[in-house]
């Protein structure tokens, strides 16, 4: 018989790391990549010039601060693996994104809900053959989730480069550097946790000057994200893990940060499990698009802010819907 197990997830750490009654359920055998858009052969250069130009075009917007009775509403997309393993050597993967709602306040006790949505995606038309030989079964969605999301406050955001990474350090509901671990940059995720939820176009500038400062930051050419489809410029920081990169992708033209990506950038490692597709460079690992920040109403039952766009569907656990044949994503140049 079949068993469907989980490949090891790393959900971005903005989202989880700083909450104390985290409770989530894996079961790891190891990595499992998604592909994605390749950049290989594009030359890394400096990328002060160019943050310091999606600054200077970001349109005039206020800050998203919940006052009394408010909170602050963020909802984002994030990539999810799944895996089922058929004795007594063979397995299948497939993909499903996971839509997450985060409703935050610094007077309010926070609230968040996950839900698999769109259609999953196998792997490769390898990955489907198996599991139609296996007998085409309804597939688990899977699930994983915690506790309180963190709150981003923007109210003193500093809108000076200067003032940042002492903000950063002050604001207690955030992730600390100690709870990073390997992560080889806190200020560069805290920094894109505040693009992500609500900072206003002079406050986003200072953001984008604070990130061109850290070390080893680089400009590393276009690519399209995986769930929106959105096409613009990535920011890279190399990872702990030799072969890996972080990757922002932003909207040169509105300073909008699309997408967050954890991508392989060179083959330094082979996978160890039995099953686990071979590595290539511009697999991502994990992702998280940014769709929309609103202000709400504590007492709307966790409602959603006027201008909520419509969300992808939602996938049922145990669905017979049929995943995709193969990989949808973009090429990326």
């Amino acid at each position: 018989s079949a068993e469907r197990v989980r490949p090891r997830l790393r959900r971005r750490l903005l989202v989880l790391s700083g909450v104390a009654a985290l409770v989530i359920a894996l079961v790891s055998v190891g990595l499992v990549m998604v592909p994605g858009a390749k950049n290989a052969g594009v030359t890394p250069a400096s990328a002060a010039t160019f943050l310091e130009s999606v600054a200077a075009k970001a349109a005039t917007e206020r800050p998203l601060v919940p006052g009394p009775g408010q909170y602050l509403y963020v909802a984002t997309i994030e990539g999810m693996g799944n895996g089922t393993r058929i004795p007594p050597r063979k397995m299948f993967w497939f993909f499903a994104d996971e839509l997450n709602q985060a409703w935050t306040s610094p007077r309010a006790v926070g609230h968040q809900t996950w839900q698999i949505v769109g259609r999953p995606r196998f792997v490769s038309a390898a990955d489907r053959a198996i599991w139609v030989a296996d007998g085409s079964k309804p597939l688990g969605s899977g699930n994983s989730g915690g506790g309180l999301p963190p709150y981003y406050n923007v109210a003193a955001l500093p809108t000076r480069v200067s003032g940042m990474l002492a903000y950063f350090k002050s604001q207690r509901d955030l992730p600390t550097e100690s709870s990073y671990g390997a992560w080889p940059s806190w200020e560069f995720d805290i920094a894109l946790g505040f693009l992500q939820n609500g900072a206003s176009s002079a406050q986003r500038a200072a953001l984008l000057k604070f990130v061109a400062t850290i070390p080893g930051v680089r400009l590393m050419g276009h690519a399209t994200s995986v769930v929106t489809g959105e096409r613009g410029s990535v920011i890279a920081l190399p990872h702990v893990r030799p072969g890996w990169t972080e990757e922002a992708i932003f909207n040169p033209s509105s300073s909008k940060l699309i997408e967050i990506r954890l991508v392989l950038t060179s083959l330094t490692t082979t996978p160890t499990q039995i099953g686990t597709p071979p590595p290539f460079v511009g697999e991502i690992e994990s992702y998280t698009d940014f769709l929309f920040a609103g202000i709400t109403r504590v007492n709307s039952k966790y409602s959603l802010p006027v201008g909520t766009p419509t969300f992808p569907p939602a996938w049922p656990f145990g669905s017979v819907r049929e995943p995709l044949p193969g990989w949808l994503g973009s090429a990326s140049k």
